[in-house]
């Protein structure tokens, strides 16, 4: 990607964890732009951050409450990126971070989901993690695709959807889905 005089390398890798994570300490990026959903989790902001001090992480993710770029930003990256919106602002973001500034993708600001979900957790006593977990349920992620997008073990996410299912009396995944589709935990999903 070039711009106005200013050229960027591209390198691209998928999939496995551990081969980001050398090529990280081998190629040793400025930006790295790193999707939450497919390929990692929270813990591999950490993990980045931790090989590169100085490596600014910009997180593509497809959710967009105020909840998930909290955990985001406390996970080390330094901008956060609607995935539907990336291939508008990536620039942008690059630019902001490269600059010490954060970049939040301005789709984030025109929801008010996050009011939503913080009238249900004070209602039913949640921790914004088993939000995340009931908003993910709601969409049929399986819990080990849970897991990965919120860099918890698939045994915290089962004890999590244990939880939410005692919580709001429910016996099954399914019964917990519909609960959650139809009190609006899954309309801001893409």
């Amino acid at each position: 990607m070039a711009r106005a005089g200013e050229a960027y390398e591209i390198d691209t890798i998928s999939g496995d964890e551990s081969l980001l994570l050398q090529a990280v300490d081998r190629s040793r990026p400025d930006v790295l732009l790193l999707d939450l959903l497919h390929t990692s989790s929270l813990r591999t902001i950490q993990r980045v951050t931790g090989i590169r001090p100085s490596c600014r992480v910009v997180a593509l993710t497809g959710m967009r409450w105020t909840d998930v770029t909290d955990a985001i930003y406390s996970a080390g990256a330094s901008g956060i990126l609607y995935r539907f919106d990336a291939a508008a602002e990536l620039f942008v973001a690059v630019q902001a971070v490269l600059s010490g500034q954060r970049y939040l993708s301005p789709t984030f600001l025109r929801t008010s989901t996050s009011i939503d979900g913080e009238r249900l957790r004070q209602s039913n006593k949640l921790s914004a993690s088993d939000e995340l977990v009931l908003r993910l349920v709601a969409r049929d992620y399986p819990a080990h695709r849970i897991a990965r997008a919120l860099g918890l073990s698939v045994g915290t996410v089962r004890l999590s959807i244990a939880y939410l299912k005692r919580q709001f009396g429910r016996r099954t995944n399914r019964a917990l889905k519909d609960y959650a589709v139809s009190h609006d935990q899954a309309t801001d999903f893409p």
